[in-house]
């Protein structure tokens, strides 16, 4: 649904008035993620929704591990509509739920690509993402990966 432009004198509608509320279309989406470790890494989507405001995104999923990825290398989640920028921090939380140290590792979520998303580690050392620090380890089958995150649309 495309945004409307105020006119003055116009009348607004109960549908415009939603319209206004809502974003554009309003309602959650579902979208299919895809996860990357060094490469493609197999995932059961659980759950993936976004909604749309405007220029805002807000998006969340949870993804159940079926394959393996490569250790010693960062993990990074599609985005389901490109960002406006990238190299930089979003508003969210992220966690790997790694089944073999039964153990959550958390990270701030950060525009890898305007399509991408990786998860900061908290060692605070530049480049540091989880896959790749504090969290080494390949995911693996059983792994859980959550994400939740809100960022600026490129159109």
């Amino acid at each position: 649904m495309a945004q409307k432009t105020f006119v003055a004198l116009d009348v607004l509608t109960a549908s415009d008035v939603n319209t206004y509320l809502m974003g554009e279309g309003g309602a959650w989406t579902s979208w299919t993620p895809t996860v990357q470790q060094g490469g493609a890494v197999t995932v059961t989507v659980t759950r993936a929704r976004y909604a749309r405001y405007g220029r805002t995104i807000l998006a969340t999923c949870k993804l159940a591990v079926t394959g393996t990825g490569t250790a010693s290398q960062a993990v990074g989640i599609s985005l389901p509509v490109a960002a406006a920028t990238s190299a930089e921090y979003i508003s969210g939380n992220g966690t790997i739920f790694d089944t073999s140290a039964s153990g959550d590792f958390f990270g701030p979520p950060y525009l890898n690509t305007t399509s991408q998303v990786v998860l900061k580690s908290p060692t605070n050392v530049a480049g540091a993402f989880l896959g790749a620090s504090t969290f080494t380890a390949a995911l693996a089958s059983g792994d859980v990966v959550f994400l939740a995150v809100a960022y600026e649309a490129a159109t």
